[in-house]
């Protein structure tokens, strides 16, 4: 295996011999046996494998039943949305006393608070049902008991060893008392389990199956926005949802997808396409925005997606001025970057620091200002578990919760400056040295090599993502005659040359000058379709870059 630092930091390594190895039996290889590959939604696993799901079935039963008020309350990113849809949805079919809450991302925080709860007792609720949140939130479970509220979590985050709750149950993977054998559930995928198991017991065979079909694409929706790895039932779902959402219910999902419906669909449309544009209302203002959209209660749908553009073009802006900022902050030497400013959007705090460790591949942590806290999200790549150490010094926060690779906090300004000393000094006593990320190269290629027909093998093994990544190519030493700066923020590329398909680049600000002084260099990228306008293309879609 050889290897080659790219003008991004990253190692490139790449093995010559895959010249002489097919994609196919490269992408064939990552996978056990034929059965991962050729699946369908009867290989789903068994709901009633999820520790908690024959309580939480029974009592919404009763709800029923009793026309008891129930209160969905959501998490406001994709995950919490879908998640929230698909509930909602469900219980309008079979005729629960249900409607759904969410806090706000400035405002309120996340999770369930005492306040929530005496206004939902005040409404006459006697059920909550979270999704995508609660897991934390045994105190205020157990305030809601005394105001006569029962609650059901349905949730996949960290489960904290003095796990508190007192619910009718807790419906997620990582209890360790749960035998489900797949861990890796987004918290739409643990909600919509709840729903085929309540399906089962309400529907006909004919109805749940095409029940379970239709819903299937919102979904995955809420997997792939949630950075769930595309592997086990993930990818059984992603797979079928991605067939599923050309005829997909919700007008507002069709409307958003319509000028790429004629395309080969990956599962790249949920995470740049779908995915940040529901996000963006529960970052940038209202989330019920988001769900009204799935729901198709709006009146124009066209309206509303346009709002949602707006604010998702608001959000890339705000994340460009404050990256920027965060670059000037921070010190590149520690080992984990810390950044905090007053004037920072609450919510893009995480999208900084993403682009932080994806920039320097080390775990970052930034920061809002709110009144006597600071409010924090942290991100960290594989190789560095930020929730384990938050869980470390959990006496510091007023909260906080989260995965390996994403969390949050809040702590008071006061103990900050102690918080912030304890880290760095843990964290630099590290050796980050070995941690380069590495990008592996499945196949060294040549132009003439690349085609139609070589795109068509790989569509076998989608959908590409988490844990099943895109084939990675690489040109060693292009022959090509300039290199274009594109965008309003000059940070994309044209690679231009002879071959007749696009070579692009995008979020290389950080090379221009790199790339202005060479003459030769070699590309690491992946193969897509290419329909700009309506014609059919191939663009090499350039991931990093070895000044030869």
């Amino acid at each position: 295996m050889q290897e080659q630092l790219s003008i991004s930091g990253n190692i490139i390594a790449y093995d010559i011999d895959t010249k002489e190895k097919s994609i196919e039996g490269i992408l064939r290889s990552r996978f056990e046996n034929e059965a991962d590959i050729e699946t369908s939604l009867d290989d789903l696993l068994d709901p009633y494998l999820l520790a908690g799901m024959s309580e939480a079935v029974a009592r919404i039963k009763k709800a029923h039943t009793s026309q008891e008020r129930v209160i969905v309350f959501w998490d406001y990113d994709v995950d919490g949305v879908t998640s929230t849809s698909l509930l909602m949805h469900f219980f309008k079919k079979i005729w629960v006393n249900a409607s759904y809450r969410l806090p706000h991302r400035a405002k309120d925080g996340y999770g369930l608070k005492n306040y929530f709860i005496d206004e939902l007792a005040s409404l006459g609720v006697s059920l909550i049902i979270t999704v995508d949140c609660g897991t934390r939130d045994g105190a205020v479970v157990q305030y809601a008991k005394e105001k006569g509220i029962e609650v059901i979590i349905t949730d996949h985050h960290t489960v904290p060893e003095d796990n508190l709750l007192e619910s009718v149950c807790l419906i997620n993977p990582k209890r360790q008392d749960c035998p489900y054998p797949f861990k890796d559930l987004a918290g739409v995928w643990v909600c919509f389990k709840l729903i085929m198991a309540l399906a089962r017991d309400f529907l006909s065979e004919a109805e749940y199956k095409k029940y379970i079909q239709e819903s299937i694409d919102i979904v995955a929706i809420g997997t792939v926005a949630d950075c769930m790895v595309l592997t086990g039932e993930n990818r059984i779902i992603v797979q079928e949802g991605l067939k599923q959402i050309k005829n997909s219910r919700s007008r507002g999902i069709k409307k958003m997808i319509e000028e790429k419906i004629h395309e080969d669909l990956d599962a790249d449309i949920f995470s740049f396409l779908i995915g940040p544009k529901l996000n963006s209302a529960g970052r940038m203002a209202d989330p019920y925005k988001a769900v009204s959209l799935i729901l198709n209660q709006e009146e124009s749908v066209h309206t509303t997606l346009q709002e949602l553009e707006n604010l998702n073009d608001k959000r890339r802006k705000l994340t460009y001025k404050f990256f920027d900022e965060a670059m000037l902050q921070i010190n590149q030497d520690d080992n984990i970057l810390l950044y905090h400013s007053p004037e920072i959007e609450h919510g893009i705090i995480g999208i900084v620091a993403g682009k932080l460790t994806e920039r320097f591949y080390k775990p970052s942590i930034v920061l809002i200002e709110e009144g006597d806290k600071l409010v924090a999200s942290c991100r960290s790549p594989e190789y560095f578990n930020i929730s384990e150490i938050l869980e470390e010094n959990k006496h510091f926060f007023e909260a906080f919760g989260g995965h390996k690779q994403a969390a949050w906090f809040t702590i008071k300004k006061e103990k900050f400056e102690e918080f912030k000393h304890i880290i760095l000094q843990k964290v630099n006593n590290q050796d980050f040295s070995l941690y380069k990320k590495k990008i592996i190269v499945d196949k060294l290629i040549s132009p003439s090599e690349i085609s139609f027909k070589l795109i068509k093998e790989m569509t076998r093994y989608k959908p590409f993502g988490i844990g099943n990544t895109k084939p990675i190519f690489m040109i060693q030493n292009l022959d090509y005659s300039a290199i274009e700066y594109l965008g309003s923020w000059v940070d994309h590329i044209k690679i231009n040359h002879k071959d007749g398909y696009k070579i692009c680049g995008f979020w290389f600000w950080h090379c221009r000058d790199i790339l202005r002084q060479s003459s030769k260099i070699s590309i690491i990228f992946d193969l897509l379709e290419d329909n700009f306008n309506g014609k059919k293309g191939i663009m090499l879609k350039v991931l990093d870059i070895i000044i030869e």
